[in-house]
């Protein structure tokens, strides 16, 4: 007589399933064939993933066969076991489908039983994006989206990816072909730089039934004229004898290390640090004709590159620069010329060349200058100003002196006294209030009578400040004043008229 046993199914299973409480093996009883004998099965940590080898221990199983994997939709899976030594023997599983799945044990003689159940997840998956670092504006360059099931899963995902620019705008999405790599898929498409600058890409994909859905990190590309790491700008025509600026850009900006300038491949310049992935180096051209400027950079970390411009060198400069320096409020100062200003002023200059090229000011003597603003401060003597430009576009440089003498300053005081004007007879005035008092030098502030003193009265109440009281009909003249400084600050005098009526 036929005998029937229960099998025993183990399938231990960790990460996301173990933590959902998912994958994990239900025993269950079903016929068996004598043959089989009792059995026994276990799975690897990784059981529970599609796409992920699944090693299934087969113990006291001498005459098993196969194991019959069934998921919930139908699918099925036929898996071999193979017998080692004794009663151990392994089945190599890759799991084809999610969900639901019985595993069954299938002998020789063809009987069956059910072991377990399982339930199967989907994969993660892992996006990338990946294109040159640098571009050339108007030249098709391809970008090229990779997704990646998780290792070591095999699973190749299916679906669309989205690219969207830094600004989170939709640039491109893209149906999924096969990669050749285990577990993977791509997309690719060809995009060109429609200027120069800096373009961000992110893209993510939509997932499957099989596959989680999930972002790249952003990647940058930097497009410039030569698609190089490195740019140079100059102007295309030069004079002799007249300074340029040449300017080498680097990409990424912060890069570090320096950039040497060349001219016909000989070298023009010492290494220029690069700072903010920039070095710029003025020259005087020497040559005349069409030469070939260079520039070329490495970094600290072992980076080189290249690059280089024809430009044409023309004969000697045809006039030399002029600068207008133009001091609001009074108007252009004349080279040469001598100028008088107060003590403790300050103001900024407007500077305009022939050349367009740009005006630097420099002094000696007791002024200060920050850029074109100038102050001068208290004291006396002279300054000697000296504005320079460096020329461009066939005009020489050029540089324009001026003289500058120091006078006492006007003093100022902020007060309360209203305007000279009628009043009723008996008002009082305030003329100073008690935080008053002082000029712009320090100096105390003195209220008198000058005129009409029978008809006005200046009073000074206990809180400090200083009033005058109109007393009679008619006009009274008040003043206040302070002393000078010498060689430093004029006297100051403000005066007031007021009509008692």
């Amino acid at each position: 007589m036929r005998q029937h046993r229960r099998f025993r199914g183990i399938l231990i299973a960790t990460g996301a399933a173990a933590a959902l409480g998912l994958g994990a093996l239900t025993g269950a009883a079903g016929p068996a064939a004598a043959a089989i004998g009792s059995c026994a099965i276990s799975g690897n940590s990784n059981f529970g993933t599609i796409g992920q080898l699944q090693v299934l221990n087969i113990n006291n199983c001498n005459d098993a066969q196969n194991v019959l994997i069934t998921f919930a939709n139908g699918a099925a899976q036929t898996v071999p076991v193979f017998n080692g030594a004794g009663t151990v023997a392994t089945a190599n599983w890759t799991p084809t489908q999610i969900g639901l799945a019985n595993l069954a044990l299938q002998g020789i003689d063809g009987t069956t039983g059910t072991l377990a159940t399982s339930t199967i997840q989907q994969t993660q998956t892992t996006t990338t994006i990946s294109a040159p670092n640098t571009a050339q504006v108007g030249t098709p360059t391809q970008i090229t989206v990779t997704v990646q099931s998780n290792s070591p899963s095999s699973y190749q995902p299916t679906g669309t990816v989205t690219v969207r620019d830094g600004n989170g705008a939709v640039i491109t999405t893209m149906g999924l072909t096969p990669g050749t790599g285990n577990g993977q898929s791509f997309a690719y498409w060809r995009w060109t730089p429609p200027s120069q600058g800096t373009f961000i890409f992110q893209a993510t994909y939509s997932g499957d039934a099989n596959a989680v859905t999930s972002t790249s990190p952003v990647d940058v590309i930097s497009a410039t004229p030569s698609g190089n790491t490195i740019t140079l700008a100059a102007p295309g025509t030069m004079t002799q004898g007249t300074p340029v600026v040449l300017t080498a850009t680097v990409i990424p900006w912060n890069v570090q290390g320096s950039v040497g300038f060349t001219l016909n491949g000989q070298p023009i310049s010492a290494s220029v640090p690069l700072v903010n992935g920039v070095a710029t180096f003025t020259w005087t051209p020497n040559v005349v004709g069409r030469v070939t400027l260079g520039a070329n950079y490495m970094t600290n970390g072992g980076r080189s590159g290249s690059t280089s411009d024809p430009v044409t060198i023309v004969p000697g400069p045809v006039s030399v620069d002029s600068i207008t320096l133009t001091q609001p409020g009074f108007g252009a100062w004349a080279p040469n010329g001598v100028y008088t200003l107060g003590n403790g002023t300050s103001f900024t200059f407007q500077a305009s060349t022939l050349s367009g090229a740009p005006v630097t000011l420099k002094n000696t003597g007791a002024c200060t200058n920050n850029g074109l603003t100038l102050t001068i401060p208290v004291g006396s003597g002279n300054c000697n100003l000296v504005a320079t430009s460096p020329g461009a576009g066939g005009y020489a440089p050029v540089s324009q002196g001026y003289t500058v003498r120091m006078v006492p300053g006007q003093q100022t005081a902020t007060l309360a006294a209203p305007n000279s004007g009628r009043f009723s007879t008996g008002r009082t005035i305030r003329l100073q209030n008690p935080a008053q008092g002082r000029t712009n030098a320090g100096q105390t502030i003195h209220w008198g009578v000058t005129s009409g003193g029978n008809r006005c009265r200046i009073t000074y109440p206990s809180n400090g400040a200083v009033n005058v009281q109109l007393r009679q009909r008619g006009q009274c003249t008040v003043v206040a004043s302070a002393a000078a400084i010498a060689n430093q600050w004029a006297a100051f005098r403000l005066q007031r008229t007021y009509t008692g009526t």
